[in-house]
């Protein structure tokens, strides 16, 4: 492993740490364990609930929300005795975005229940927050493992062979390819469409992202990105097809057992637009988080892996140097947003991420003939 690798590693292992601390704000463990018992009791009409291992979930998802793992332990209302190793995710107490959205989060993996899609079972939403304090809900946890979120430079996939690295990599593209497929209006997700204002969905995300931006207070970039901004709501590419993106493609948001995924975690990007959106924002990401890290061998190069996810849908990937500009736009306001929960020496590092981020921004942009004003 070379330094520029242990650097990458160190960097991305703290960026989940500092926002993880960000999120809980000091609650305690035996606060945690009282709300959950009063949630369970609560849906469950149980009695003798206990929560034990309760603890920060191990994978590098989950850091824009909380999330806690525990085992839950009952009597059920027929006198059963009922035991489940669960998940919670809960509202931020300092978050990333300017707003989160629990319940969709709940109802789109209830949805996915209907569907090839692999999502955690979910179990109880407490869109309030009577019983958790704030709003959250409760899933089933599934086995597996995920990789870090700079996954080219340890952990599982650096660990497996080159065939199975590729075989990882098909089977990633080919859930991709099964969320796009999703009936999503059937599953009675338009609620999707209301994220923010805008003429057409995509639009409308592009105004998301720069609602938070505006939310945060950070005006050091706004001026810089503001032209981008009016160029990709401008410009969206015109589709009668629209479908269900996940909007967080990073391979660490991916659970494994062996090669395959057993379910797709962290839905809160979740938008309705293109295929192209998540496939990019996976190219984009990569690009952020692992510039200048040798990938693998096995690892698909971005064209082919653009290839791969066409034979595997059955879609032919289109006006891609649009996509890449709204994935890059994503990232960089991600990075913007995410330094408000960083301070000292560590500020000062990952403002450098964000540099390059918003560079990477302006650069595509100006290849689009994008001109600063």
């Amino acid at each position: 492993m070379t330094e520029s690798t242990q650097d990458i590693d160190k960097l991305s292992a703290e960026i989940v740490h500092r926002s993880r601390e960000a999120r809980f704000a000091g609650i305690s463990p035996e606060v945690w364990t009282q709300r959950i018992e009063s949630l369970i009791s609560a849906h469950e009409q149980a009695r003798n609930v206990a929560v034990t291992g309760l603890k920060p979930v191990d994978e590098a998802a989950g850091g824009s929300n909380g999330t806690l793992v525990f085992e839950g332990k009952w009597t059920s209302s027929t006198g059963e005795q009922e035991t489940a190793d669960l998940v919670l995710r809960f509202l931020p107490t300092r978050g990333l975005f300017h707003a989160y959205d629990v319940r969709a989060q709940f109802l789109i993996q209830k949805a996915l229940g209907e569907t090839p899609v692999p999502a955690a079972p979910q179990r109880w939403l407490d869109e309030q927050g009577e019983h958790l304090g704030v709003p959250g809900y409760v899933m089933d946890r599934v086995a597996g493992r995920s990789t870090p979120m700079t996954w080219m430079t340890s952990g599982l996939y650096v660990d497996a062979t080159p065939t199975a690295r590729r075989h990882m990599q098909r089977a990633f593209i080919n859930i991709l390819a099964q969320i796009h497929k999703v009936d999503w209006q059937a599953l009675g997700m338009d609620f999707l469409l209301a994220r923010a204002e805008g003429n057409s969905p995509i639009a409308k995300e592009v105004q998301r992202y720069w609602d938070s931006l505006e939310w945060s207070g950070d005006s050091e970039y706004k001026a810089a990105l503001s032209p981008i901004k009016d160029w990709l709501t401008e410009n969206v590419p015109m589709r009668e097809e629209l479908v269900l993106c996940h909007g967080d493609t990073n391979l660490g948001n991916y659970l494994f057992d062996g090669t395959d995924i057993n379910a797709v975690l962290d839905w809160e990007m979740a938008f309705i637009g293109h295929p192209e959106c998540d496939l990019a924002m996976f190219v984009v990401g990569n690009e952020s988080l692992q510039s200048g890290v040798q990938r693998p061998e096995g690892t698909f190069s971005d064209a082919e892996f653009v290839s791969e996810y066409e034979r595997a849908s059955g879609t032919r990937i289109r006006d891609w140097p649009y996509y890449e500009l709204f994935a890059t736009y994503r990232s960089a306001v991600i990075t913007l947003l995410a330094r408000k929960h960083f301070h000292g020496d560590f500020l000062e590092r990952f403002n450098q991420l964000a540099c390059r981020s918003v560079e990477a921004t302006l650069e595509r942009g100006a290849a689009l003939g994008i001109t600063q004003s």
